[in-house]
């Protein structure tokens, strides 16, 4: 049968479960060498390896989950550059290409997205889709047929990505039925400077708006250097008077870098409280924030991803965005986020937390059936890479498989 085979690999020892844990062969740097077996598209068996005079020369890993990504606007950094680089270059040339927006447009970008995502190892994706009073409702039609029509090769969800006070609107209303129909999620933007009245106010009609439909919540909020945590302090002030409880995703979180180890221990706290996921979006930040061509520093804003994940914040680390105005490079290649990723970060790959934010906690972040943790029963959807070590697995020469269900995509 094409959907079932077997091989003799490496797995990162954070990402398999087990029983003959205690004859494991583990090396240096926490990669494991064992035997997996799957039949009808599903792991089948896992054991150690007994020989430990030949490793492997494969390393096995779950195909990825996405958290963060804007497929609507991907590869339009060609007509649409930000030679300046910064954020408020970024929002002026997106507001451009608005301008000259389709829903055929839309619909080309996602779908030369999509088949890049599960080409490169994707099994899920989150994109966020600008939305705003003006929009055409067809273009939801349209993303929900896509969603059908790969559902058999990836999960995808959708976030409508809107100012704050859309979701006041009838408009606004009118979209969040749509989307409770289509497991959409609602999305808005809370950046520092704002009149913190005003944006406590929508907030607070755009939880109710969610709570009402039985929607999730994923913002843009404090993608900045200036007044750090404002926007987070707005939400947990918001959702204490509401006494609500949602679903809710904080995507960059940039600030809060800067603040005091103290205040970060506090604000932590409260996010653990209230369940709210994090997810640090660094290639993005660190490209267009803190721009300053007058100093040679390097002071780059990410979320605090350590300090978070020690108060038992579920933290995941995501691409953003790919070759727009907000960020030229990428490919939608998973192994592309984890080489920039991870050195920048200064995280350690064959530690259980860093793995955890690129496998594990974008899998419980997107609610989705298999967490993403190898074991028998689980999906055989896997990436095997020609590799025997991390160093080989951030090269640039990397050979992948990429198995979904068990079958050889290619």
């Amino acid at each position: 049968m094409s959907n079932s085979g077997t091989a003799e690999v490496l797995i990162p020892r954070s990402l398999f479960f087990i029983e003959d844990f205690d004859n494991l062969n583990i090396d240096v740097e926490d990669l494991c060498s064992v035997a997996i077996a799957w039949e009808n598209g599903f792991v089948s068996e896992l054991k150690p390896l007994r020989n430990t005079d030949k490793k492997p020369k494969n390393i096995l890993l779950p195909r990825f989950v996405e958290t963060h990504s804007h497929f609507d606007k991907s590869f339009t950094w060609a007509d649409f550059p930000n030679l300046e680089s910064n954020y408020g270059g970024a929002l002026s040339v997106n507001l451009e290409e608005h301008k000259t927006r389709t829903t055929d447009k839309v619909i080309e970008r996602v779908e030369k997205s999509l088949k890049l995502a599960i080409k490169n190892g994707y099994r899920a994706i989150r994109s966020h889709i600008d939305t705003y009073k003006s929009q055409s409702i067809d273009i939801w039609i349209q993303l929900f047929k896509l969603q059908k029509k790969y559902l058999s090769e990836l999960t995808l969800q959708f976030v409508a990505l809107a100012p704050l006070e859309f979701w006041d609107t009838s408009n606004g209303e009118e979209l969040a039925k749509l989307l409770s129909s289509h497991g959409g999620i609602l999305g808005g933007v809370i950046v520092p400077p704002f009149n913190k009245k005003d944006t406590s106010k929508f907030l607070a009609k755009m939880l109710l708006l969610a709570s009402k439909y039985k929607l999730e919540i994923d913002l843009h909020i404090d993608e900045s250097t200036i007044e750090p945590g404002a926007g987070i302090k707005v939400l947990l002030e918001t959702i204490e008077n509401l006494k609500i409880s949602i679903p809710i995703t904080c995507s960059h979180l940039s600030s809060l870098i800067s603040l005091k180890d103290s205040e970060i221990l506090d604000l932590g706290k409260k996010i653990a409280e209230k369940n709210i996921k994090v997810i640090a979006l660094p290639l993005t930040n660190f490209w267009l924030l803190n721009r300053n061509n007058k100093t040679t520093s390097l002071n780059r804003p990410v979320a605090p991803i350590k300090q978070l994940q020690q108060l038992h914040v579920d933290v995941s680390i995501g691409s953003d965005n790919v070759q727009d105005p907000w960020y030229p490079f990428g490919n939608f290649d998973p192994f592309y986020m984890m080489s920039c990723s991870i050195p920048m970060l200064q995280l350690n790959p064959w530690e259980r937390m860093t793995l955890s934010s690129i496998f594990l906690a974008p899998s419980r972040l997107l609610n989705l059936k298999w967490d993403g943790l190898i074991k028998k029963g689980c999906p055989a959807d896997f990436v095997i890479l020609d590799a025997q070590r991390w160093a080989d697995v951030f090269s640039s020469t990397l050979k992948r498989k990429v198995f979904i269900k068990g079958d050889l995509l290619y």
